[in-house]
Formats: structure tokens, C-alpha cells, sequence
């Protein structure tokens, strides 16, 4: 696999220490939480001996973009399936996809599992064998490229972390980040921000990959302990957000140079803000912000 540590800055925020995780300038095009998945979901593709993928998002989706560029990387047949209607002019990640080339399937959010099934079938067809990848990249592999993340960012920060916040969607990220740090110090509090799930849904699925994760991996159960999906900031749901976030969003780029989007990291921004203006998070807390991307989603958007 082709892993390079991203950078991890430190800076003065409202009165706490607060670190940021660069994984918006993981080296792949775009960046994000999805290409470090890819790394290891397309390594146990081609373990299996596989050389054809099929996968599944919606139009502005970070993980089938991160997934088709390391495909063809990689010289792996790559077959997107869109939970979307076919638009008449693309950008963002959509834009991306075309440009590599890769075939795209449109189709109805109910009929995405028969459409994977009848692409797997195709592929077969054409002599080469197939592997599902599930959309969001949720799975083992993806919790294991942040289980082993919260160790890169340790090693880089050499001390502990009260917080860690991040965006959380489909939840393999937060399932990953949550042991990982959780098995360097029981005491860090990894909080979820939600993108759009709602609870209990969206804490059943990170706890059902954290719980597999743990077994998988022969770990302590009492890592599995004080999971916290927060819900409280999704702002009506997928892809939408409100005036306030939207005003953190300009803030933070303003202060910092970083770049946040209203999807998935702007999200998560605003929802540690919140934490640490009602008291939640004390003064002088040693906090992380794991940045999980979304620059192509912002160029997308209309609404900043």
C-alpha cells in the first residue's frame, strides 16, 4: 500500500489546544477520509486475487471517487453505481468520475443492491472476478485504516487527547478512530458529529463495526464502550446545512487557511465549536479535529 502520514497542525481556539488532522491533503486527488479507505480496501481486493470493483454513492460521493482514482492507479476495472438521476452538467467529485473514464450506472435508491448484484454479474461474464465494495467503504478494512490512523496522529502529537471530533457518515471512520484511541487512552472521548444519520440508527452502526472490529482483532470489549454519535448538528439532513454553519465555514478559512464544506467537515467543525462554547470541552483541553475532506463537495455546492 501507498500510506504517507498526513500532517497534523496545532493552533489556538477558543481557549483550548486544539489539533487538526490534515486527511483533506491525503495524497490522492480530492483528499479525504475515503482515499485513506481506499488504500486498504483495494490492498485486500487484490489479495483476494480480485481485478474488478463495483461500489455505490450518490453523485457527490467521496468514497466512489477515491475508489475509481485508485483503481485506475492500480489498473483495476472500475464500475460506479450512482444512487442518482443522470445530471445534465457535472462538477465536484461527479466531474472527477467522468474524467477517469470508469463506467457509471444511475439508478433509483432502492434498486442500488440489484444493480451491484447485476454488474458483479457482469464483470463475472467478462472473465474477470469482481469485488463488492460497500457503499461509504464500510467495512473491516475501513475500520482498520483508522484504528491504525489514531496511531499515526498519537505518534505525531507524543501526548494524549481528551477530544477527538470528527464527521461522522456511515460510520467505519468513526468505528476505526474510536478503538484506535480508546486502546491508547481509555480516557479520550471520540464524539461523532452526524452528517445526516440519526440515532439510533446511526450509534447501532458504528457500534456493530466496532463490535465486528473488536472480535476480528481479539481486542478487550471495554473498547467497545461509550460510543458518541452526536445528531444534534445535521442541520435537516445530507447535503444540507444552515446560516450558522455556513458562517463557521467562512470563519475558519478566514482565521486558519482551512478549508471546511458544508457537507461532512463543515459539520463536524461547527459541532465541536458547540461543545467547546457550552462547557462541554473545558479550557486548556487537549483537543483533535480530524479533517475528513469534502474540498470537491464545497465546489459543488451552491451554497457558499
Amino acid at each position: 500500500m501507498r500510506l504517507t502520514a498526513t500532517p497534523l497542525i496545532k493552533i489556538n481556539y477558543l481557549g483550548v489546544n486544539l489539533f487538526v488532522k490534515r486527511d483533506d491533503l491525503y495524497p490522492i486527488s480530492g483528499g479525504g477520509n475515503k482515499g485513506r479507505k481506499a488504500e486498504y480496501i483495494l490492498a485486500k481486493c487484490i489479495a483476494d486475487g480480485c481485478n474488478a470493483v463495483v461500489t455505490c454513492g450518490g453523485a457527490q460521493s467521496n468514497h466512489v471517487r477515491a475508489t475509481a482514482i485508485r483503481c485506475k492507479e492500480l489498473g483495476i476495472t472500475c464500475t460506479i453505481v450512482l444512487h442518482a438521476s443522470e445530471p445534465s452538467e457535472s462538477n465536484g467529485n461527479l466531474k472527477l468520475l467522468q474524467l477517469l473514464g470508469v463506467k457509471i450506472v444511475y439508478c433509483d435508491m432502492a434498486d442500488v443492491a440489484k444493480v451491484m448484484d447485476a454488474e458483479m454479474a457482469e464483470h463475472a461474464k467478462q472473465g474477470l472476478k469482481p469485488f463488492y465494495i460497500w457503499g461509504g467503504g464500510h467495512c473491516l478494512e475501513g475500520t482498520q485504516a483508522f484504528y491504525d490512523a489514531a496511531f499515526e496522529a498519537h505518534a505525531q502529537a507524543k501526548q494524549h487527547f481528551d477530544f477527538v471530533f470528527h464527521a461522522s457518515g456511515t460510520g467505519a471512520t468513526q468505528a476505526g478512530l474510536h478503538v484506535g484511541f480508546k486502546k491508547i487512552n481509555l480516557a479520550t472521548q471520540v464524539i461523532g458529529v452526524s452528517v445526516a444519520r440519526q440515532n439510533p440508527r446511526g450509534t447501532e452502526a458504528i457500534t456493530h463495526s466496532v463490535l465486528e472490529f473488536v472480535k476480528e482483532n481479539g481486542l478487550d470489549t471495554q473498547l467497545s464502550e461509550n460510543i458518541i454519535f452526536d445528531d444534534e448538528f445535521i442541520a435537516g439532513g445530507y447535503e444540507k446545512t444552515n446560516p450558522e454553519q455556513l458562517n463557521v465555514i467562512k470563519s475558519v478559512a478566514e482565521q486558519t487557511g482551512i478549508i471546511l464544506d458544508p457537507t461532512y467537515s463543515g459539520k463536524g467543525w461547527y459541532g465541536m465549536q458547540q461543545y467547546i462554547k457550552s462547557g462541554k470541552v473545558k479550557p486548556g483541553s487537549n483537543v483533535l479535529f480530524w479533517h475528513t475532506g469534502g474540498l470537491l463537495n464545497l465546489m459543488a455546492t451552491k451554497q457558499i
